[in-house]
């Protein structure tokens, strides 16, 4: 998790850091996919453009799983931005027409001083109305719970070296700062 911190919060001359975090989380989700019950028959869906609008494309976050042609569970991430109830309310205006089981809020930001009482209201309303789950939590926290379910979990730097090799937002800076903090160690 070190590692990833260091890579996420580097500080970069170009765009596309914010990609990073959600590369992450998705090359947890491959590791998950095959092993946790949780996911079977369900289909873990090709990322996005990071530039192309949840609205437009019909998806509902950065990583989607579907199952039957619906959106089952969506992971919305944020690098550096806090989570609010105004994303909470977001968040369910893309997943509403879904019956979407859960759906995650992660952030690299620190949520010391947020507004839990306005976010768990947001999140109670949309149980109600809806009945999904919506989870706000730490993208580092996350990663390390999804990491402990799974039998190999040394295939997920595995992904997201693949991810980063292959992902059009990624630039050959934030290539760079992966292979010299690999290189470094902790």
């Amino acid at each position: 998790m070190q590692v990833l911190e260091r890579h996420f919060s580097a500080k970069y001359s170009c765009a596309g850091a914010s990609r990073l975090p959600v590369l992450a989380v998705y090359a947890a989700y491959e590791c998950m996919m095959d092993e946790l019950e949780r996911f079977k028959g369900k289909t873990l869906l090709p990322m996005e453009s990071h530039n192309s609008a949840d609205s437009q494309s019909g998806r509902i976050g950065d990583i989607d799983i579907w199952e039957n042609g619906a959106a089952f569970e969506g992971v919305e991430v944020k690098h550096e931005i806090k989570i609010t109830d105004e994303l909470v309310r977001h968040a369910y205006e893309k997943f509403k027409i879904h019956p979407t089981d859960r759906y995650y809020l992660l952030t690299t930001a620190n949520m010391d001083g947020a507004d839990w009482d306005s976010i768990n209201e947001e999140i109670e309303k949309v149980a109600r109305i809806h009945g999904c789950q919506v989870i706000v939590n730490g993208v580092y926290s996350s990663i390390k719970y999804y990491l402990r379910m799974v039998k190999n979990p040394a295939r997920f730097i595995d992904f997201y070296v693949e991810l980063l090799k292959t992902d059009k937002t990624v630039k050959f800076a934030h290539k760079e700062k992966w292979n010299e903090i690999v290189a470094e160690g902790i």
